[in-house]
């Protein structure tokens, strides 16, 4: 049975389906269409991933070949351009199967389900194998496979999957399924090529408005529906990472942004991590809580084991505000991490969510971005906070009427605002956010920072399209 994994050509601009939340800026290796993809193959499938996007190819061009099987990993901002695929497809190939995965199916399956089209909620790889294995038999019977949703003269939700616990049982993501492995970037990195990783699911921490990445967001909304809770954080072991970071290494990457919502599980095991990948002399960029990095052991180790840049969950400088949101953080150790961090010339990258709270005024904003100038940081990411479905911060958003958007509509959080306060509005939440983007980006000093520490000019050229990325997304955007 032909399995192939398909993300459809775009005109405009390319959802992100590693975030699940944003456009991308620029194009990753997605870690979480890899996995499945890997496991079919691993249990005797034949299996294609067909990135349009990168290989630059026309649907028509990508559906040349005929599959048995087409399976989207969806998220909010993909799904009218999935379904539409999904659409041509199935009039092409006389209503073959097609599967949808992801973050945006496990909240919406009846968006997606219909007659021949199948939802696999929550953790992919286990559900989709036993679904790909009922495609094969005569007498099919998808009723008994644990999260999946299909259409039987209407929608059957079977029941929850549990969570994968063992992660090290996976096998690693095989890279060589990606046609262009090398064409990919992140303009981070001065050492290419670069890929992506993950060593651990899920995330502990109760933030109001936060979504996590958008594999651990299926795991998490899928749980939450059936058990009113999040599922546990499932971590591989120090061994079984640093075989992985062993073969990629092998295979000729020289960069890895590890996806993980919080990297730092405790100091002794990410101190092992750290130790055990050290003389592969990758560069690192991963994501942490500024908590978690208080402690000066841990930053550096990680300086030692070649990690250039954290991204770091702020979202404000205002403590009432952190307060309100669940954030657990003190505006303190924001300031002790970051300065960590450059004592050990790891890179900070700020990223903060404007208007996470009706405690959210012009004032706070404007200390907030004041705050985040003072640090002189190279990456800020700005965003306006979006109610998202399975979030609390939604469900406050409804009840206190801060949102006119009772069924969600995909929107770009950079470039719109799905919420407004009776102090605050929309428009002045947005140009908030594209006012950091302006003057930090496009300041001559900034220019002039990264055209001297540019070594090639393939660095440059990175460089370039990601300010051009960041130029037409949330400059030039056009109002909702």
């Amino acid at each position: 049975m032909k399995i192939h994994f398909l993300i459809p050509p775009t005109k405009e601009r390319n959802p992100d389906r590693l975030f699940g939340c944003n456009y991308s800026f620029f194009l990753q290796h997605n870690i979480f269409i890899l996995y499945p993809a890997t496991y079919l193959k691993k249990n005797g499938f034949s299996v294609k991933f067909i990135d349009c996007v990168i290989e630059e190819k026309t649907l028509n061009e990508a559906l040349e070949e005929e599959a048995d099987v087409y399976v989207f990993y969806s998220v909010f901002l993909s799904r009218e351009l999935d379904l539409k695929t999904a659409d041509i497809i199935q009039e092409k190939w006389q209503n073959k199967p097609i599967v949808f995965i992801g973050a945006d199916p496990t909240i919406y399956p009846e968006k997606y389900c219909n007659n021949n089209r199948f939802i696999v909620r929550g953790e992919p790889e286990e559900t989709l194998l036993a679904l790909c294995r009922e495609f094969s038999r005569k007498n099919k019977n998808f009723k008994k496979i644990r999260g999946l949703s299909f259409f039987n003269k209407k929608i059957i939700n079977n029941p929850p999957r549990n969570y994968i616990k063992n992660l090290d049982k996976l096998p690693f993501p095989d890279r060589n399924l990606i046609a262009k492995p090398f064409k990919y970037f992140n303009p981070k990195f001065r050492k290419l090529p670069s890929t992506t990783m993950l060593t651990s699911r899920g995330c502990a921490f109760r933030c109001e408005f936060c979504i996590p990445n958008s594999l651990s967001f299926a795991r998490e909304v899928e749980w939450k529906k059936y058990f009113k809770k999040k599922p546990p954080v499932a971590m591989r072991t120090p061994e079984n990472i640093i075989q992985e970071f062993r073969l990629i290494k092998n295979q000729g990457y020289k960069s890895v942004f590890i996806v993980d919502d919080q990297f730092v599980w405790g100091k002794e095991r990410t101190i092992k991590i750290l130790k055990g990948i050290r003389n592969f002399g990758i560069e690192i960029s991963l994501l942490a809580r500024c908590d978690m990095l208080s402690d000066e052991d841990i930053v550096k180790e990680m300086a030692l084991s070649n990690v250039k840049f954290i991204d770091l969950g702020i979202e404000s400088f205002s403590q009432e505000i952190l307060k309100d949101v669940r954030k657990d953080l003190d505006v303190k150790t924001i300031h002790k991490c970051v300065n960590n961090l450059k004592k050990y010339n790891i890179e900070p990258e700020v990223n903060i969510v404007l208007g996470c709270s009706p405690l959210e005024t012009k004032k706070t904003i404007k200390n907030t971005i004041n705050e985040v100038k003072k640090m002189d940081v190279e990456v800020v990411h700005a965003t306006v906070c979006t109610p998202f479905p399975g979030t609390d911060f939604r469900e406050r958003a409804i009840k206190n009427k801060w949102t006119e958007d009772r069924d969600y509509v995909p929107i770009d959080p950079g470039a719109d605002s799905l919420i407004e306060y009776p102090h605050l509005k929309r428009k002045e939440l947005v140009k908030s956010v594209k006012s950091v983007y302006r003057k930090h980006y496009f300041s001559p000093r900034y220019i002039l920072k990264q055209l001297l520490k540019t070594r090639s000019l393939a660095e440059l050229k990175n460089k370039a399209r990601a300010g051009f990325g960041i130029f037409k997304n949330i400059i030039i955007s056009r109002k909702k």
